[in-house]
C-alpha cells in the first residue's frame, strides 16, 4: 500500500510518468494479502477458541469427577449407616426417621449420578457391554423400587409384560435399567393421580434376536406442544420458573435420549396436557437359550452357612483409607459373620495379604502411598489369583474394562448392602 501511495504522489508532482499498471497490480496485491491476513486471523481465533473449549471441557470433567468422588464418599457413610440402623430393630419412630434419611440420601445420590453420567456422555466416555440380562426380572425390580414413592403420591404402578419375552437377552443391563428407571421416575414425579404403566411387548422375534417395544405411560400433568421439542434437552423442565412445583436437575430425559441414541435407538413422545404422557422406543437384542446363559454353580460351603451368617468365618481384606467407609464395610461384614482385616493403603495391602488365609479383597482405588490400581497390578504380577473387588466412589475406566486392571468386579459407592453381599458370595462360593 505504501508503494502505491508513493507512486501516486510522484506521478502527481510529475516526477515520474503515470504508472497505471503498477498501481493496479499494487491494489490487487493489497487485496490478496489483506484477504490472507484476515483468513489467518480467523483461523487463529477459531483454533484458540477450540483449544480453550477443550481445556474448559477437560477442566469441567476433572472437576465433576473430583466432586463426584468427594460427594459419594460421605454419602456412602450416610447411606451405609442408615442401612445398618434400619437392620438393628429400631423403634417405629426411629424407623420412620431413618427411612426418610435413607430416601434423602438416595435422592442426593441420584442427582450426583445424573450429573456424572451426563459429563461422561459429553466427554464420549460411555461404553456399552453385552452380557446376559433378564428383561422381565429387571422390569419387576424397577417397578418394586418405585412402588413406595408411587404409593406416597396415591398412584398405581402397573407392569404389563408380553409372555413371549425371552428369558435372557444380550445387552447392557446397567444402561437398559437406567433408561427404564429414568422414564419411570419421571412419570411418577409428574403424576399426582391415576397410574403409571410400564409396558414391554414383543414386536418381532427370531431364533437369534428379539425386537421389544418399551412404553412408559402416565396420567400426569402432560407436556405442552411447544415444550415437547425441548423436553429432551439438558437441564430442561416443562416449568423452569422459580415457583415450579416439581424438583430435579432436568437431566434424566436428556441422559435417557443420549444413551438410546448411542445404541442407535430413537425415543418418541406423545403427550396431552392434563391427560398424560407416553414415552416409547423400540430396541433389538440378541438372544440365546437359557441353558447357554446359566453359569456353572459350585455352591460349595452353602449348606454349612446359617442363613443369618451368609459369610461365616470368611476372611476378607479391606483396603480403604477413609475411617467412616471402613466402619460401614466392616460393620456389614461382621453382621454377615465374616472376619475382616484392614489395610489403609495399597502398600499395606501388599504386606498384609496372606493368600493362604484371605479369600477376597475389597479394594478402594484412590488412596495415599499406593493407590488401588497399582496395588492390584502388583498383586497380579506376583501371582495372586484371589478375587479382588474394586469398591470406589469414582472410576477412570468403564465397568467393561475392570479385567484390564486386574479386578474381578466393581461396586460403586454408595453401595447397597445386598449388592455387596451378593457380589462377595458370587466369588467366594462361585455362585
Amino acid at each position: 500500500l505504501l508503494i502505491i501511495f508513493v507512486a501516486i504522489i510522484l506521478e502527481y508532482f510529475g516526477i515520474v510518468a503515470p504508472q497505471e499498471v503498477l498501481v493496479t497490480v499494487g491494489y490487487l496485491l493489497f487485496l490478496i494479502l489483506q484477504s490472507l491476513i484476515l483468513a489467518y486471523r480467523f483461523a487463529f481465533t477459531l483454533k484458540k477458541s477450540k483449544e480453550d473449549a477443550i481445556k474448559g471441557l477437560k477442566a469441567k470433567s476433572e472437576f465433576l469427577s473430583t466432586i463426584s468422588h468427594e460427594l459419594k464418599t460421605p454419602l456412602n457413610s450416610v447411606i451405609g449407616i442408615a442401612h445398618l440402623m434400619l437392620r438393628s430393630d429400631p423403634r417405629p419412630d426411629q424407623k420412620s426417621n431413618l427411612e426418610t434419611l435413607l430416601m434423602s440420601g438416595n435422592n442426593l445420590l441420584s442427582i450426583v449420578n445424573d450429573i456424572f453420567d451426563f459429563n461422561k456422555i459429553e466427554a464420549g466416555e460411555i461404553r456399552f457391554t453385552s452380557k446376559k440380562m433378564d428383561i422381565a426380572s429387571m422390569a419387576g425390580s424397577i417397578i418394586a423400587a418405585y412402588r413406595d414413592a408411587a404409593a406416597e403420591s396415591g398412584i398405581e404402578l402397573q407392569l404389563h409384560l408380553d409372555p413371549r419375552i425371552p428369558k435372557y437377552v444380550s445387552g447392557d443391563a446397567e444402561r437398559t435399567k437406567q433408561v427404564i428407571a429414568n422414564l419411570i421416575n419421571n412419570a411418577v414425579k409428574f403424576t399426582k393421580k391415576g397410574w403409571v404403566k410400564l409396558d414391554i411387548q414383543v414386536v418381532n422375534a427370531s431364533q437369534d434376536e428379539v425386537t421389544l417395544h418399551f412404553k412408559v405411560e402416565d396420567t400426569g400433568v402432560g407436556i405442552p406442544p411447544e415444550k415437547q421439542k425441548i423436553i429432551f434437552d439438558q437441564f430442561t423442565q416443562v416449568d423452569s420458573s422459580s415457583s415450579r412445583k416439581f424438583s430435579g436437575t432436568g437431566l434424566g430425559l436428556a441422559i435417557t435420549k443420549r444413551l438410546l441414541e448411542l445404541q442407535g435407538v430413537q425415543i418418541y413422545l406423545h403427550s396431552i396436557v392434563d391427560v398424560g404422557s407416553s414415552f416409547f422406543f423400540t430396541q433389538t437384542f440378541p438372544t440365546f437359550s437359557e441353558a447357554e446363559a446359566l453359569p456353572e454353580q459350585d455352591g460349595s460351603g452353602e449348606k454349612d452357612r446359617p442363613p443369618s451368617l451368609p459369610l461365616l468365618n470368611v476372611p476378607i481384606l479391606i483396603v480403604e483409607d477413609n475411617p467412616m467407609n471402613v466402619f460401614v464395610v466392616q460393620s456389614f461384614l461382621k453382621r454377615w459373620g465374616a472376619i475382616s482385616e484392614i489395610a489403609v493403603n495399597g502398600q499395606e495391602a501388599l504386606e498384609k495379604l496372606d493368600s493362604t488365609r484371605h479369600k477376597l479383597i475389597l479394594m478402594d482405588l484412590h488412596m495415599p502411598v499406593l493407590d488401588g490400581y497399582r496395588a492390584t497390578a502388583l498383586l497380579r504380577e506376583r501371582g495372586e489369583t484371589l478375587p479382588i473387588i474394586a469398591l470406589t466412589a469414582s472410576l477412570s475406566f468403564g465397568k467393561e474394562n475392570i479385567s484390564e486392571w486386574g479386578f474381578d468386579d466393581i461396586i460403586v459407592k454408595p453401595f447397597n448392602p445386598d449388592q455387596l453381599l451378593y457380589t462377595i458370595q458370587r466369588f467366594i462360593y462361585k455362585k
